[in-house]
């Protein structure tokens, strides 16, 4: 049988564990999200951050002796691959999960829900008590 106490250890000790990883997720350096691009075998490299910003451009000199039209094209791909690069790192960091949110509801049934069954097994108590000595509940 769980007991509240051993409830509300458990749900302690879950608190411990995810308050440890959302800390040290919030302590270490937060990676950049960014996009990158390449085109023309890595010779044109595009990085896009968030909100449409171009970080930089590489292109490589030999790029550079042909003629602008191949430049443009790889500039173009590039710049497309790195928004297209960024739109998906966006997605991944939003579809990660709220640990603030789950903490702060762990909390609250800890605060709440265990007490309410330490109150129903000490009521389920009294009343066996009363049963096993003859008395009605």
């Amino acid at each position: 049988m769980t007991y509240p106490s051993d409830l509300s250890r458990s749900i302690s000790e879950l608190l411990s564990t995810l308050g440890r990883g959302d800390a040290s997720s919030r302590s270490e350096s937060q990676p950049v999200v960014q996009g990158v691009g390449e085109a023309a075998d890595g010779m044109v490299r595009v990085v896009a951050l968030p909100g449409g910003q171009i970080e930089s451009v590489r292109i490589d000199p030999r790029m550079m002796r042909g003629a602008s039209e191949s430049l443009a094209e790889g500039v173009r791909e590039a710049t497309n691959a790195a928004l297209a690069d960024l739109r998906s790192a966006l997605a991944e960091v939003a579809a990660a999960p709220d640990t603030t949110a789950l903490l702060e509801q762990l909390r609250e049934v800890q605060r709440s829900a265990v007490p309410q069954l330490q109150g129903i097994i000490d009521t389920l108590g009294d009343v066996q008590e009363s049963l096993s000595s003859g008395r009605r509940p």
